[in-house]
C-alpha cells in the first residue's frame, strides 16, 4: 500500500538561494528560441532525450544529488519568485520530494529534466496533495521529466495563460486503485494549453485533462491504463489528435458537467487517434466513475463535438457512446431544482451537434458491462429490443432522449431559466432543427468477415415523438432500444459542417493545425 495522508502542507521559503544561475529564455524545443530572436544564445551543456537543448546559464537544481535523495528544499528554492524568463533544470535520476511544489505568477518559466525516463520526481511520500501546481502567470513550460505517486493531481495549473507540457510523464505505478492520485496532467481554467509527446500512466480519474479552458491542442500522447486516458471537460476551441489511448476504463472523453464555473464548451474535434482495449475496471469516483469500462469514446452533455478519423477497436462495451446528462440523472422533473442555477450559467444536460464520421470501427461491443448502461446491455443483448433478437451491442450508442424531449416540447420550460448570456450563445431547449443533430456516417466497418458480426448503430430512444411507440402508464416514453447497422444505416444518417480547428497561442508562436502543424497529414483529414 503507498503511503497516503491528507496533510496539505506547502513548502515555502522567503528568499531565493544565492549563487544560483539564471537562464537567459525558455525553449519550445523546436527551434532553442521559442519566439525570441537567440542573439543571447550560451554555451551548451548538452540536451535532454527529446532533443531540448539545455544552456550553461540555466538554473541547475541539486546537480550533484544522488539517487534516492531528497532534493524538495533545493527545488523550491529554485522556483520560489523565479526570474521571468528562468530556465530551472532538474538533475538525471530519481528523487525524493516530500511536499507541494507551488508555482505562483510565473512569466516565461521553464522546468525542466533530461528526460522522462531520466528525471524522477518520487512523491509517494509527500505530505502535500498536487506534486506541482503553478496558480496564474503566463508562457510555462514543463518538460522531459516525470512525476510518480502524487498524492492528489500529478502536474496542476489554474487560471495560466500559455502552459506547454511536452514530454513528461504521470505514473501511478502497479494496478489502478482507487486511491491513486486523481490527475495526471490537469490544466484548469487556462488558455493556450498545448500537451504533446506526454505519458499518463494510472490515474484514478483523468491520465490528461484540461478543463473549463479555451485554445487548447492535446497531441500526439499516450494515455495508458486510467480511468478515463483524455478528457475535455466543459472547454472550447479543443483539438485531440495523434494520441493513443489505451487500457482505460474510457478511452477519450468530452464532457460537460454542471457547477462549474464555465458552464459549458463548445467546438471540440477528436480525431486521429488511437484508441483501443479501454478495458480497466473503473475504480473512480463522481461521473467519472460511471463511465461504463471498455468505453473508447463517450460525449457527454457536450455539443459541437466532431469525431473522426479514428481507430477505435477492441473496446468491450462500445466504440462510441453519446448521450445527455439524462442517463446519470434521470429525473427531468428535478432539474430546475436541482441543477437550475448551472442552467441560468447555459449548462445543459442535452446535448447538440454531434458529427461521427470516417471512424474505422472494430471488434467492439464483445463483453458490454457498467452499471450505467446495465439495463440497456440487457435490452439489446436479450430478445428485449426493437428486433425481437439479441443482438450484438452498438458499437456507435445514442441515448436520445434528450433530443426526444426537447423535440416534445417537454422541456420548453428550461428556456424560462436560461439566462441572457448563455440564450444569446445559443443555449436552449427549442425542438431540435438540422444544425443541432446528432449524425454519424462514412464510418468504416473494421470487422474481419466472417468471425465477427457487422457493427451496429443503436438508438436507446426514438428522437421524433411520430416514432414513439412504447409508453408506460403516465404516457412517458419508455426505450425502444432501436438498432440498425452501422454502415448504410438509417439512425443517425445525416452531415453536419465541419468544426473549425483550434489555435494555441504560446509565447507568440502558433501551435496547432493552422500553425506549426498546418503540413501534418491528420489536419488535413
Amino acid at each position: 500500500m503507498r503511503h497516503r495522508t491528507k496533510l496539505s502542507k506547502i513548502f515555502t521559503i522567503s528568499a531565493l538561494a544565492s549563487g544560483l544561475l539564471l537562464a537567459g529564455c525558455g525553449d519550445d524545443g523546436k527551434d532553442g528560441k521559442d519566439g525570441k530572436d537567440g542573439k543571447d544564445a550560451q554555451s551548451v551543456v548538452g540536451t535532454t532525450t527529446s532533443g531540448f537543448v539545455i544552456p550553461e546559464g540555466a538554473i541547475f537544481v541539486a546537480p550533484d544529488a544522488a539517487d534516492g535523495e531528497n532534493i524538495t528544499e533545493a527545488l523550491s528554492l529554485a522556483l520560489f519568485e523565479a526570474p521571468e524568463d528562468a530556465l530551472v533544470v532538474l538533475p538525471k535520476g530519481r528523487f525524493v520530494v516530500t511536499e507541494s511544489i507551488v508555482v505562483n505568477s510565473a512569466r516565461g518559466l521553464t522546468v525542466a529534466g533530461h528526460g522522462m525516463n531520466e528525471t524522477i520526481l518520487d512523491f509517494s511520500t509527500s505530505n502535500g496533495d498536487d506534486a506541482f501546481r503553478f496558480q496564474g502567470g503566463n508562457g510555462i513550460t514543463v518538460r522531459d521529466l516525470a512525476v510518480y505517486e502524487a498524492p492528489k493531481n500529478g502536474i496542476k495549473t489554474t487560471n495560466v495563460n500559455g502552459i506547454h507540457i511536452t514530454n513528461t510523464a504521470t505514473v501511478w505505478e502497479g494496478e489502478l486503485e482507487s486511491d491513486n492520485g486523481a490527475y495526471g496532467l490537469y490544466p484548469l481554467k487556462s488558455q493556450n494549453v498545448l500537451m504533446e509527446n506526454n505519458y499518463a500512466y494510472g490515474s484514478a480519474d483523468a491520465g490528461i485533462y484540461v478543463g473549463q479552458s479555451e485554445n487548447i491542442v492535446v497531441r500526439n500522447n499516450t494515455a495508458k491504463n486510467n480511468v478515463a486516458g483524455i478528457e475535455i471537460e466543459n472547454s472550447s476551441m479543443a483539438d485531440v489528435y495523434n494520441n493513443i489511448a489505451v487500457g482505460n476504463s474510457g478511452g477519450i472523453l468530452s464532457f460537460d458537467l454542471p457547477g462549474l464555473d464555465k458552464a459549458y464548451g463548445s467546438n471540440v474535434r477528436i480525431f486521429n487517434n488511437q484508441i483501443y482495449a479501454n478495458n480497466a475496471d473503473n475504480v473512480g469516483a463522481g461521473v467519472v466513475g460511471a463511465v461504463p469500462p471498455g468505453t473508447g469514446v463517450i460525449i457527454l452533455a457536450s455539443s459541437d463535438v466532431e469525431v473522426y478519423n479514428n481507430q477505435i477497436t477492441d473496446n468491450d462495451t462500445t466504440a462510441v457512446a453519446i448521450t445527455s446528462y439524462f442517463l446519470i440523472e434521470d429525473d427531468v422533473a428535478s432539474y430546475p431544482t436541482s441543477f437550475g442555477a448551472t442552467i441560468a450559467d447555459g449548462w445543459s444536460p442535452i446535448l447538440k451537434n454531434v458529427y461521427l464520421h470516417d471512424n474505422t470501427i472494430a471488434r467492439n461491443g464483445g463483453a458490454p458491462r457498467g452499471d450505467l448502461l446495465a439495463p440497456i446491455i440487457g435490452g439489446y443483448t436479450s430478445a428485449q429490443n426493437s428486433t425481437g433478437m439479441a443482438q450484438t451491442f452498438p458499437a456507435i450508442l445514442y441515448d436520445g432522449i434528450g433530443e426526444l424531449l426537447s423535440n416534445t416540447t417537454d422541456l420548453a420550460g428550461f428556456n424560462m431559466i436560461v439566462g441572457a448570456d448563455a440564450a444569446a450563445d445559443g443555449v436552449n431547449y427549442d425542438p431540435y432543427g438540422p444544425e443541432d443533430r446528432i449524425c454519424a456516417n462514412r464510418n468504416i466497418n473494421g470487422n474481419p468477415a466472417p468471425e465477427y458480426e457487422d457493427v451496429n448503430t443503436g438508438l436507446v430512444y426514438p428522437t421524433s415523438p411520430a416514432d414513439v411507440t412504447q409508453v408506460d402508464a403516465g404516457g412517458n416514453p419508455l426505450p425502444h432500444l432501436l438498432i440498425d447497422q452501422m454502415v448504410n444505416n438509417t439512425y443517425l444518417n445525416c452531415t453536419q459542417p465541419r468544426l473549425p480547428p483550434a489555435v494555441v497561442n504560446f509565447r507568440n508562436n502558433i501551435y496547432g493545425c493552422t500553425g506549426d502543424d498546418l503540413a501534418e497529414a491528420a489536419c488535413a483529414l
